[in-house]
């Protein structure tokens, strides 16, 4: 019998994947949402053969994570990654073994494919979610379940615009959610531009579903969030 929890779980994947779903044609990218704890329990059960999903890297890499929090991640990232690749190639009418892919950490933990290095990659966690992103072109994705942020983190990372609309909101319901929002958009711009914490947060301003940073060149910045059951996800395009 599925418990409370467990329909839950379920109905945020399917929100999340009919969202997505309806962001791919427009913007050309492939997804796939994984549910981390039958990931755990598939690698407990050995109902999961690490050996015909990870490459002989990615295996040396994995053996050498001792925190269970963090293996289960890493397993679930490749696993996503490697699964939206999969659908790509699919639309190409092109298979490959997927053991024989190398998704690889690059600068600032940013993944990348090894065989494939112009296809842009990005992954997020939330426990249980974790969702894998590849396109042709740059993408950034992010997932939290919803928090209150301390205040601390609001003065050093929300541009002024920001900080002025959260302030308008204390004391209501809409504060926390709203916050959630516009953290998991600046860190989807992070992802997308690779920039990791590298970039400036406090400069960029995500109220706008449209914005432009001005980097090296000038990036045109798509974003896009949604909210489900106590988790938002941002995505930059």
């Amino acid at each position: 019998m599925i418990d409370n929890d467990e329909k839950r779980y379920e109905q945020v994947i399917q929100a999340v994947v009919t969202y997505l779903s309806s962001l791919t044609l427009k913007y050309g990218f492939s997804f796939h949402v994984v549910n981390m704890k039958d990931i755990n329990q598939k690698v407990l059960a050995g109902g999961l053969n690490l050996c015909s999903i990870l490459s002989d890297e990615e295996l040396r890499y994995l053996f050498d994570i001792k925190n269970r929090k963090n293996y289960i991640q890493w397993v679930s990232g490749r696993y996503a990654v490697k699964s939206a690749f999969f659908k790509y190639k699919l639309e190409e009418q092109s298979l490959m073994d997927l053991k024989f892919m190398d998704v690889l950490k690059g600068e600032d933990s940013e993944p990348y494919i090894q065989q494939y290095p112009d296809m842009c990659v990005s992954i997020t966690h939330s426990f249980p979610y974790c969702i894998g992103v590849v396109s042709e072109r740059k993408i950034g994705i992010d997932i939290e379940r919803i928090f209150i942020p301390e205040g601390a983190l609001i003065k050093r990372y929300f541009s002024s615009g920001e900080r002025e609309v959260l302030d308008s909101l204390i004391g209501t319901k809409e504060y926390s959610q709203r916050a959630t929002v516009l953290w998991t958009r600046k860190e989807a711009v992070s992802k997308f531009l690779k920039l990791g914490m590298k970039m400036d947060f406090k400069k960029v301003d995500t109220l706008q579903d449209r914005i432009y940073y001005n980097g090296k060149d000038i990036e045109v910045i798509s974003l896009s969030s949604f909210t489900c059951n106590g988790f938002c996800l941002s995505i930059a395009l």
